[in-house]
């Protein structure tokens, strides 16, 4: 049967008045519940590392359906300083990746803490800009190390843990934003996507510049980049933006935003939001278009993305219910049938895959084979009555 699908219930809380928190305390109970939902799919853990000597605090969050959708694979979304931006990064993401929205596939989260952010971030062998080494720099600053910590013990753990697509994201906001790009000119394949929000490329780190023109001059993957300032000095960001411009090939894909009415402290905010939508582009579709699309071409937008987020994609199931309804509106049942036969394929379990089959069935006059998605549809949903009283009547109708 159709489905009508409205935006999370925790998006609609945020646009309700005051009053019907307080109107009566189940209401303001279950506001409560569906507020805090999200952080039932975050997992806190702690990893030891060999090349770091020391144990690592991480936070997992999974997707909403992670659990149930054995087969799916997702993006993940790597984010430095996560006890600082790992919660709302998460919130974006889910927002972002539901029905409604539909700016990206959903995807997993991981939150990196720092204890010593100098150690874990800066680079070893900063140099003063006249080439000269700064006598001012710990010894022990550990980017090649905390590099070598992502590409060889936190990556490949999240990679044998979760069912990871091969695509993935690094966030990184001021010194994390110089370590991100640190680690693109080290460990190139390791992120696909980069997002430097006001990183801090000043002074003695200025070199990295130099070191990122001549990387894109001999790179044949140079990758995807999001890059963005507030209200401050953008002297080094706007050599970026200008080495990014120049070596502007059709493999490099980068935006660049100044947001004035921020600072380089509540930039990282509106960056990560816009920063996801850009970098997941490829997948918008809407979901509540007019436009009826056939199995074809679904089947051909779904490789596309598959190819692109390293992951065999399968289209969500309202969205094939919705695209078989408006064939059958259109009265073009044979590509109804075929639509619902597929989100049949890709989701067995669902009682409602079964219901719209059996009605395209019965449209086409294929009595019999409409009896059986009934009651395949039943079976799974006893509780399905306009199922039920479809399925007598066709029985009904037989003897």
């Amino acid at each position: 049967m159709p489905r009508f699908c409205c935006l999370h219930l925790r998006n609609f809380i945020v646009l309700c008045k005051p009053w019907l928190f307080m109107s009566t305390n189940k209401i303001y109970l279950f506001v409560l519940f569906c507020c805090c939902t999200s952080t039932l799919f975050a997992q806190s853990l702690t990893i030891p590392s060999k090349i770091l000597q020391e144990q690592r605090h991480i936070w997992v969050h999974l997707p909403p359906g992670y659990n149930e959708q054995t087969s799916t694979c997702y993006p993940v979304i790597y984010v430095l300083d996560g006890n600082v931006h790992y919660k709302y990064v998460a919130e974006a993401v889910d927002y972002l990746a539901s029905y409604d929205v539909n700016r990206m596939p959903r995807a997993i989260v991981v939150g990196i803490e720092h204890e010593d952010r100098g150690k874990d971030l800066n680079l070893q062998h900063a140099q003063l800009p006249n080439g000269t080494q700064d006598s001012a720099i710990r010894k022990d600053m550990g980017a090649p190390l905390f590099t070598q910590f992502l590409q060889q013990e936190l990556v490949p753990y999240i990679d044998q843990h979760y069912r990871t697509a091969q695509y993935r994201v690094l966030i990184g906001h001021s010194l994390a934003g110089l370590f991100a790009l640190y680690t693109k000119l080290n460990a190139p394949q390791l992120f696909n996507y980069t997002i430097l929000i006001s990183p801090a490329l000043g002074g003695i780190n200025s070199q990295l510049t130099n070191e990122f023109d001549r990387f894109l001059q001999h790179t044949n993957t140079p990758g995807k980049y999001f890059i963005s300032i507030g209200d401050e000095d953008t002297i080094q960001v706007k050599r970026i933006v200008h080495i990014l411009t120049i070596h502007n090939k059709s493999l490099v894909q980068f935006v660049y935003k100044k947001y004035d009415d921020e600072n380089h402290f509540s930039v990282p905010y509106k960056s990560v939001f816009d920063a996801l939508k850009f970098g997941f582009s490829l997948w918008f579709l809407d979901n509540y278009s007019d436009e009826i699309v056939s199995w074809s071409m679904i089947e051909q937008r779904y490789a596309k993305l598959s190819a692109e987020f390293g992951c065999a994609f399968i289209p969500n199931e309202d969205f094939l219910n919705n695209m078989g309804y408006k064939q059958l509106r259109a009265r073009n049942v044979k590509e109804a049938i075929l639509i619902f036969q597929k989100n049949v394929s890709f989701y067995p379990n669902s009682a409602n895959v079964y219901d719209s089959l059996g009605e395209a069935y019965l449209k086409n006059g294929d009595t019999k084979l409409a009896i059986q998605s009934y009651e395949k549809a039943v079976a799974l949903d006893p509780s399905n009555e306009n199922a039920k009283v479809v399925l007598t009547k066709l029985k009904q109708s037989q003897q």
